[in-house]
């Protein structure tokens, strides 16, 4: 009885995963596997100022074969985006800022307090916050998120998303264009959804209506994300349109996607 139980339960379990109206089974399936990698160092406040690093990403299981293939990935991320912020004067990362998030964090803080002696009057404190979750997993690919916020004094934080595939098998990244087969097909079809969206006519020019174009030609957004449903566009802001208008995203189903994305490769 015990062993037709665990099995019947197991039939329920693996139905509820695949079925595509069970997303929030999906997800906790997933989160089972992994953990979250929480970092919090420094303290930030409004009025007396200060430094803070909080960083909130999702990592395989440590016993898991891809652990030590996506904790590394993750880990030079998160040391690339505070050495990013780390000095405005844009130099290059200092000696030993790239070998611990620790070392990367006191260098960020000593520029602050350096920042500070040379402006005592400004205003804030400096953060950097830094989130990672999955999008997707299938037994081919881990889809995963990005999403960086830095604030160090001015008039808006920046803040940023980037998405990554990891092979469901090594952990080793892989490159978004290589489950595309029609590059050109895909580009037709993103420039005519991100009209629709923008309520814009197929013979407006982009530039004159305020947007930014690479070259004076419509660009893929550099981040693109392949879910269950179609493959999710997303532009960050100032990729394609002023600040105030913030993100710009949309997804096109993979029903409008037939021989322009190798599915099998995804599934």
């Amino acid at each position: 009885m015990r062993v037709s139980h665990f099995f019947s339960l197991l039939a329920v379990v693996f139905y509820t995963s695949c079925t595509p109206s069970s997303k929030k089974e999906e997800v906790v399936t997933i989160k089972r596997d992994g953990k979250f990698n929480n970092i919090d160092l420094g303290k930030c406040d409004t009025i007396s100022g200060g430094v803070s690093l909080k960083v909130n990403v999702w990592e395989p299981v440590a016993t898991d074969s891809l652990y030590s293939e996506i904790h590394s990935f993750l880990d030079k991320k998160i040391i690339d985006r505070i050495n990013d912020n780390a000095d405005l004067s844009g130099n290059p990362p200092k000696p030993g800022s790239d070998k611990t998030v620790e070392s990367a964090f006191a260098i960020f803080n000593n520029n602050y307090k350096k920042f500070k002696a040379d402006f005592p009057e400004a205003p804030g404190c400096w953060e950097i916050e830094l989130k990672g979750d999955t999008v997707m997993t299938s037994p081919k690919i881990i889809q995963y998120q990005f999403d960086h916020y830095a604030f160090l004094g001015g008039a808006h934080p920046n803040s940023f998303r980037s998405y990554y595939i990891f092979d469901a098998k090594t952990g080793q990244e892989k490159n978004s264009k290589a489950f595309v087969s029609d590059t050109v097909a895909l580009l037709n079809k993103v420039e005519k959804a991100f009209r629709k969206l923008e309520n814009l006519a197929d013979t407006t020019n982009l530039e004159g209506a305020g947007y930014f174009l690479s070259n004076h030609k419509f660009s893929l957004p550099a981040n693109y994300a392949f879910t269950k449903e179609g493959i999710f566009f997303y532009y960050n802001p100032y990729e394609i349109a002023a600040y105030a208008r913030g993100d710009i995203s949309f997804t096109i189903p993979y029903s409008e996607l037939e021989g322009i994305v190798k599915k099998e490769l995804i599934f």
